[in-house]
């Protein structure tokens, strides 16, 4: 009796030596806390079964929980080019044609199909003065407003029906006075936007070409010029 209980104790120390040797390292489980470790730890050397059952994910990072995904954003930059039609008074209207110019563009996803945008978009348009003689004036627009990407049925999911609406604020200026002209542009005209057209995006790329036909027209305000335009505009989209 007296060698076997020597023997019993040499047992359980080795024993204890190699399960305390075989235990993890968690040191990089950044998921738990000192308490939780301790408890594994504590539960491993127990020799406890297993509880039956299946194991749930832990959330990765700092234990805080996972961050919500962020939407994707994009940015556009594409040539314009439109035709203006100008309300001269009296029923009579002016056409006008304007220059191409550039229209630049940054947005984003409220929802997989559902976009933002807000942007900048110059050009010159020509008008006649009053003595005959014709000038140039900048045209700067900046809109505002949402758009639809919708997939037609049968088609990849990489094309798209684009479908656009807002509002919009038209900017004239040059060096001729308005008791120059009959209609005068120059200042801020408020103006509400739509358009429809088409987008592609490129195999594994983040790139998308896209053209649209877009169109305009102002707010009515008393004494104030009326116009409307008519326009198509093509170009580049990166998402990011």
């Amino acid at each position: 009796m007296k060698k076997i209980l020597p023997l019993t104790l040499l047992l359980a120390l080795c024993a204890g030596a190699a399960r305390a040797a075989g235990l993890p390292d968690l040191k990089s489980q950044a998921a738990w806390g000192e308490k939780e470790k301790k408890e594994f730890l504590n539960f491993l050397k127990s020799d406890a079964p297993v509880p039956a059952g299946q194991v749930k994910a832990v959330a990765g990072g700092n234990g805080n929980g996972a961050a919500a995904p962020r939407k994707a954003r994009y940015a556009s930059l594409a040539l314009e080019t439109d035709t203006m039609i100008i309300d001269a008074g009296g029923g009579r209207t002016k056409t006008e044609t304007t220059t191409a110019g550039a229209k630049l563009l940054a947005g984003g996803h409220v929802f997989s199909w559902v976009r933002y945008y807000a942007g900048v978009k110059y050009n010159r348009v020509g008008q006649n003065k009053l003595d005959g003689s014709r000038t140039h004036l900048s045209h700067i627009e900046l809109p505002v407003g949402l758009e639809l990407a919708l997939i037609p049925l049968g088609t990849p999911h990489t094309r798209y029906v684009l479908l656009r609406g807002g509002v919009s604020s038209h900017y004239f200026s040059g060096p001729a006075k308005k008791a120059d002209f009959a209609a005068p542009l120059q200042g801020w005209h408020p103006a509400w936007n739509l358009g429809v057209g088409y987008e592609w995006q490129f195999d594994n790329s983040n790139w998308r070409f896209h053209s649209l036909a877009e169109g305009y027209r102002t707010f009515y305000r008393p004494g104030k010029t009326q116009f409307y335009g008519l326009g198509v505009t093509a170009g580049f989209v990166y998402t990011f």
